[in-house]
């Protein structure tokens, strides 16, 4: 009987640990849940020298490094033939091989409401791994409320549209209010969807694609 209850209480521990171990945003129950994080594929060092960054690989060699405190994309790059694409020395990632789009500007989303720009807070809440993408999660307070912006990337490799492929959508926008991508990215994504001049309206994804 004292085995049983030891077992007992070594289940509960156990089961309470990996909900609370479950990045933000993420389920804690199913085959999403189950998926480890694979620093080869997933890596959440500082990158660059970028205090609060991510970096996560697409196909078999194109990294998207993004900067979490601006909520915005900072780095996409290839890796070198037959190489990783990062290096990491003391918790510290450089990101090796080819860039493809880079943003040091340090702007981040702006909500436009009715032609005129309105400032933003921004909040990172996590990172959840699904069997095929990764999503980031932002909260993004304003003068009047909050909206919540998602970004997705796909595990798999982009298709002839574009070397690299992502995808973002936004909830709680009011009428007549639709948000802005940073500059930079507002001159080099293109969107499969209304997103034109980089202004992301109603509540559905937005296909944004590196030519």
């Amino acid at each position: 009987m004292r085995r049983f209850f030891l077992c007992l209480a070594l289940t509960i521990c156990t089961a309470l640990f990996a909900v609370a171990a479950a990045p933000i945003g993420s389920p804690t129950s199913g085959l999403d849940a189950l998926l480890p994080f694979d620093r080869t594929v997933i890596n959440r060092y500082s990158l660059d020298e970028i205090p609060r960054s991510l970096s996560i690989r697409q196909g078999n060699d194109v990294w998207f490094g993004y900067d979490l405190a601006r909520g915005a994309l900072r780095k996409v790059w290839q890796a070198p033939a037959g190489k990783l694409g990062v290096m990491t020395i003391n918790f510290v990632t450089r990101s090796v091989g080819a860039t493809w789009f880079e943003d040091k500007s340090g702007e981040t989303w702006q909500l436009q409401r009715h032609g005129k720009t309105v400032p933003l807070t921004l909040r990172y809440l996590g990172c959840a791994q699904r069997e095929k993408y990764f999503e980031l999660t932002w909260e993004l307070q304003h003068d009047t409320g909050t909206l919540k912006l998602y970004e997705r990337i796909a595990r798999t490799g982009a298709a002839a549209a574009g070397r690299a492929v992502r995808e973002v959508r936004v909830e709680n926008l009011a009428p007549g209010e639709a948000l802005l991508l940073p500059r930079v990215a507002q001159a080099t994504w293109q969107s499969s969807s209304d997103a034109a001049g980089g202004a992301i309206k109603g509540t559905g994804w937005h296909r944004l694609a590196l030519p």
